[in-house]
């Protein structure tokens, strides 16, 4: 079997190694949840232990509809505050959406409190096309979707 000159065969082996020691330590851990009795009967439901933790783990779907009068967004962004989202158009010819999500499990055992808490951040980058008006934007909240609006300069007729 001939191998790369680039890589060599023991380094192949250490990735495979190694990605096989990730996976197995990841999914164990899902398993070490499903098995964990410290927790509060409510928690013991191990898909929704892992919806809170993974609810920080994502990114916003988007949606972007254009005609000829504006663009518009549509990020979908379920549990996260709208004081926790920043629109930000400080680069030429784009639109970056940012925020921060949170979630916080506290729960006592034997008398001690426990508070666990994840944090996350998710970024989506629009390119805007060149007659996007970025100072007539607007953006609207209509339930979990953040909808923004970007007016376009009218074409030449």
């Amino acid at each position: 079997m001939s191998t790369s000159p680039l890589v060599p065969s023991s380094a192949v082996a250490r990735a495979g190694r190694d990605m096989e020691l990730l996976f197995d330590g990841f999914f164990s851990s899902i398993e070490s949840l499903r098995e964990n009795k410290t927790l509060p009967s409510e928690y013991h439901d191990v898909n929704s232990i892992i919806g809170n933790i993974s609810s920080c783990l994502w990114t916003p779907r988007v949606e972007r509809e254009e005609d000829n009068g504006e663009l518009r967004i549509k990020a979908h962004l379920p549990n996260v505050p709208s004081d926790q989202i920043r629109i930000d158009t400080s680069t030429h010819g784009r639109l970056k959406i940012c925020g921060e999500c949170s979630t916080r499990i506290v729960y006592e055992d034997n008398g001690d409190y426990i508070s666990e808490r994840q944090l996350g951040q998710f970024e989506k980058d629009i390119l805007l096309p060149t007659t996007a008006r970025v100072g007539q934007m607007t953006a609207v909240f209509e339930g979990p979707l953040l909808v923004i609006v970007v007016p376009k300069v009218a074409p030449h007729v």
